[in-house]
């Protein structure tokens, strides 16, 4: 019975939560009124940040800001779904199935779905992506 009301209570709590808007719809996202909080992405370095700005009502893949710490950055990895990038700020090295290309800010990325890779943000300045996601967001971690 306990968890029965725990459960209930927990269903609340998410049916409350505010929606992110649809991405399908009229949207204007603007970086300095963006809500960041702490990444809840598998493996993200500490102080890592991400935005919600919206999420496609049909295939679930939402669109966010992220802000990785200067000098980190995920593990490889790859999604189910194909992901849209743009590097706003900071610069890196993005590995796509071994073969590594420099990004610098208004570089932009497609990584079709099942595809290995990792972007590690260099020294000196945070990194901040703008990333649409073709599905909901998964990660797989390569060993």
């Amino acid at each position: 019975m306990r968890n029965l009301i725990l459960l209930l209570i927990a269903a609340a709590a998410q049916a409350d939560a505010p929606k992110p808007p649809s991405s399908e719809e009229l949207l204007v996202a603007r970086l300095e009124t963006a809500h960041f909080s702490e990444s809840t992405t598998p493996n993200a370095p500490k102080g890592s940040l991400g935005a919600t700005i919206g999420v496609d009502p049909v295939t679930k893949g939402a669109t966010t800001y992220a802000r990785t710490p200067a000098g980190t950055g995920l593990p490889a990895h790859w999604h189910s779904a194909t992901e849209y990038t743009v590097l706003l700020g900071g610069k890196g090295t993005l590995t796509i199935e071994g073969k590594q290309s420099e990004v610098t800010p208004g570089s932009y990325f497609v990584i079709p779905a099942n595809l290995v890779h990792q972007l590690t943000c260099a020294a000196g300045a945070d990194c901040l992506l703008l990333t649409r996601r073709g599905g909901p967001v998964d990660y797989h971690f390569v060993k």
